[in-house]
Parts: C-alpha cells; sequence; structure tokens
C-alpha cells in the first residue's frame, strides 16, 4: 500500500502533462493588463492628438477669415461659432459633449502679456448637433470705449511670443500693460495699439473607455497663438 502510494507520487512528479496550461493560467492576467493598459495609453495619446488638432484648426480658422480690426471696433457682433463647432468635429469619434472650444483675440502690450480685445467659448451636443456658449476662461475689456479697463483683461503670453515691431511703445516710456486709464499725449493705454494674435484653445474631458480600475477623468488640454492673416 504504501509502496504504491510512492509510486503514483513519484509519476506525478515526474509528469510534464498540463505544465504549459498552468503557466498559461498564471500569465493570462498578466497579459490582460497589459493588452488593456496598453489601449487605454494608446487611445489618450489618440486623444491627445485630437485636441491639439482640433486647437490648431479653430486657430488657423479665425485667423485667416476674421479681422481684428473689424473685431475691436464692434467686439459685439463679432461670433467665431461655425469655427468652434467644425473644429469640435476633428475630436470625432470621442463624444464632443466633453469638449470646450475657445478663441480669443489679443493685441499684445508687453513681451509677455497682451490685452483681451474679445472670446468666445463654447461646447457642443454630443452629436454634434448644435452648440452652446459657455464662460470663456479669458475677460474681454471694454474698449474702444474711452473709459478706464480693468486689469483681468491684461493676460499672459509664452515668452518670444512676439518680435519688437508688434510692441506698443508709450511716449513716457511707460509699460503699455500698466496704462489702464484712457490715453494722453505721454500714455498709450493698453489694447489700443500693439500687434496681435489669436489664441485657440480646446480642453477635452478624457475618460478611458476600457479598464479594470476607476480611473478618475483627465482632463487635456492644448493652447495655440497664430498670428492673424486679414487685418
Amino acid at each position: 500500500m504504501q509502496f504504491g502510494a510512492i509510486l503514483v507520487l513519484r509519476r506525478l512528479s515526474d509528469s510534464v502533462r498540463g505544465v504549459a496550461l498552468i503557466e498559461f493560467a498564471l500569465c493570462l492576467p498578466v497579459l490582460i493588463v497589459m493588452y488593456l493598459g496598453g489601449s487605454a495609453a494608446l487611445d489618450l495619446i489618440s486623444c491627445t492628438r485630437k485636441v491639439t488638432t482640433a486647437t490648431r484648426s479653430v486657430v488657423d480658422l479665425v485667423g485667416r477669415t476674421m479681422s481684428p480690426a473689424i473685431i475691436y471696433n464692434k467686439p459685439e457682433d463679432a461670433s467665431a461659432t461655425s469655427y468652434l463647432s467644425a473644429s469640435a468635429v476633428v475630436l470625432s469619434p470621442y463624444k464632443l459633449d466633453k469638449a470646450t472650444e475657445q478663441v480669443s483675440l489679443l493685441r499684445v502690450c508687453d513681451a509677455t502679456h497682451a490685452y483681451v480685445v474679445w472670446t468666445q467659448a463654447q461646447t457642443q451636443a454630443a452629436d454634434g448637433s448644435g452648440a452652446t456658449a459657455v464662460a470663456s476662461t479669458h475677460t474681454a475689456g471694454t474698449l474702444p470705449s474711452g473709459q478706464t479697463q480693468s486689469a483681468s483683461s491684461i493676460v499672459s503670453i509664452p515668452a518670444a511670443m512676439v518680435t519688437a515691431p508688434l510692441l506698443p511703445v508709450s511716449p513716457d516710456g511707460s509699460n503699455v500693460c500698466n496704462n489702464l486709464a484712457p490715453g494722453t499725449a505721454k500714455k498709450i493705454q493698453v489694447g489700443t495699439a500693439g500687434g496681435w494674435l489669436f489664441m485657440g484653445k480646446v480642453t477635452y474631458q478624457y475618460t478611458p473607455g476600457v479598464t479594470f480600475f476607476n480611473l478618475p477623468t483627465t482632463q487635456l488640454s492644448d493652447t495655440i497663438y497664430m498670428s492673424p492673416r486679414l487685418y
């Protein structure tokens, strides 16, 4: 009896049948996690590229078709709804209602700051059938009316974005960004001189489609500045 048990145990210890199946069963969870993780990473990269393309699309369309001078003189009549909607379509097949598109017209006041002349932001229906206006991250000023401007209409721009010819020069040598009151013979009021820039911004609330974990939503965002083609 004891001898028979020993023989059975010896045969079991020498057997290699089923080893591959056991090894595969042990590796399968790791392989699944690697596959799903890789798919999620690729999807995130794809969505990030879509956001960048959409941002470039809106600022390029506006820069080609909207005149800064016309917007400056009557900003209440300016509308980029169709361009913002067109840029949102670039995000397809991702859900369009998870994105916010924004465009702003800036007037340079020093090497690293600009005055917000006009701004517009919106989001789309999930299927792109309609647009809804939302609050912009910028606060537009009230020029060309002759009144003191708010410092909240001054925003930062990347260093080395503009060259010397785009920078306004105040007769008294003061920084134009600080001249919020109506201009005088010695001071140039902010927003009344300087080069133009269009700024486009798209943000997207990205949620992984397939995951084992309850990962939080990631906000993807890109901002692009372009000089206008029209004046």
